[in-house]
């Protein structure tokens, strides 16, 4: 008879869009990632900070189901990895966005098309493609520099039609990571603002960063990673001053708590 990890009989929050249940990933004879466990909700904004090399980047690929854990369980959207039809996962990504450090823009194509493609790939209509791409270039006040390559935007720009394209499909869930690592304070200020607009709109955005000034400045809640495990999460006392500006922010004493 098969023995059954205990693990994979964990309750799961009903509440819950990303759920990690005693999670481990290995690479080959690495192991990445030991004993994760946290849920996430509708509307979150959830900081992953921690070392290079910590894990940020294996949780975010277990969330896209880009990797699959070894032991444990990974729900996401109420879709269980360890039972999920590889066939199946391109219809998971559709409700999740993802924004890179080096942006991955295509080019050879202008902003509008690389925000277009989004749309192509999952066979939305013409009519609905020009509306939605018209929305999302709007929102991130790129709609007058469609037309542009890649290489005629600055480097913030740039990360806004990233986001811009992540957001076109309306996901669930924004996975961002190391969103402003490339970026100076002022178009880092601008990133981390159309995120938290992202995120008000209901979308659960994961912000995966070092910068330790962001995680002192925004983070409304932290999960701090060493060594593939979870070293703390921890939440603030009180509602995240969202108009601060990152260059003098700083959390106050007593304000963050142990969730």
């Amino acid at each position: 008879m098969k023995r059954i990890d205990p693990r994979e009989q964990e309750p799961q929050d009903p509440r819950a869009v990303i759920g990690f249940y005693h999670v481990d990933l290995a690479y080959k004879d690495q192991t990445a990632l030991q004993n994760i466990s946290f849920t996430a909700s509708n509307g979150e904004f959830l900081c992953l900070t921690g070392p290079s090399g910590a894990g940020k980047s294996s949780i975010l690929r277990l969330i896209a189901m880009d990797a699959f854990p070894t032991k444990g369980q990974v729900i996401i959207r109420g879709m269980l990895a360890s039972k999920m039809n590889r066939r199946k996962v391109p219809l998971l990504r559709r409700e999740i966005g993802y924004v890179f450090q080096d942006f991955r823009l295509l080019d050879d194509r202008s902003v509008y098309d690389n925000v277009a493609f989004a749309q192509l790939v999952v066979g939305v209509k013409s009519a609905d493609i020009k509306m939605n791409v018209m929305r999302v270039l709007t929102q991130v006040g790129l709609w007058n520099k469609r037309h542009r390559l890649p290489r005629q935007l600055s480097g913030g720009e740039q990360q806004r039609a990233a986001i811009a394209r992540a957001m076109v499909n309306s996901p669930k869930i924004l996975l961002a990571d190391e969103p402003t690592g490339n970026l100076d304070p002022v178009n880092a200020q601008e990133t981390i603002d159309l995120l938290f607009r992202i995120n008000d709109s209901g979308t659960c955005v994961v912000f995966s960063t070092h910068d330790q000034q962001i995680v002192k400045a925004f983070g409304e809640r932290v999960i701090v990673m060493n060594d593939g495990r979870i070293a703390s999460d921890i939440k603030r006392k009180t509602m995240v001053d969202r108009t601060a500006n990152l260059t003098d922010r700083m959390y106050q004493p007593g304000e963050l708590i142990n969730a």
